[in-house]
């Protein structure tokens, strides 16, 4: 294998993972339409990092923020469950939970 081959082979393996999460913002929220009969109206990805008085790690606020992101689709709205999703890779790759919650509209 030639310098250059071997060069290409990293620099693709490095670039990869970045480029195939690129579709979202990283550790943004999102707002998804739930599947009907799931009693729930929305799923909510909550960001994962930090902000000025937000903590992800604390329920209050993914609860207050997934109030905020869907009070424009749903201003009369019930929490009715969460999860949190990890989505570290032992050895592999690091990462902070994901957390979801779900709502449902009144």
């Amino acid at each position: 294998m030639s310098f250059k081959t071997a060069v290409l082979l990293i620099t693709t393996a490095i670039a990869l993972p970045g480029l195939a999460s690129a579709d979202t913002p990283h550790g943004g929220s999102t707002i998804l339409r739930a599947a009907s009969g799931a009693g729930y109206d929305y799923v909510i990805h909550v960001q994962n990092t930090y902000d000025y008085k937000y903590n992800p790690e604390v329920r209050a606020d993914r609860i207050v923020l997934a109030k905020r992101i869907v009070r424009p689709f749903c201003s009369r709205n019930q929490i009715v469950g969460e999860d949190k999703i990890e989505t570290e890779i032992f050895g592999i790759k690091p990462g902070k939970p994901d957390y979801v919650v779900y709502v449902k509209c009144m």
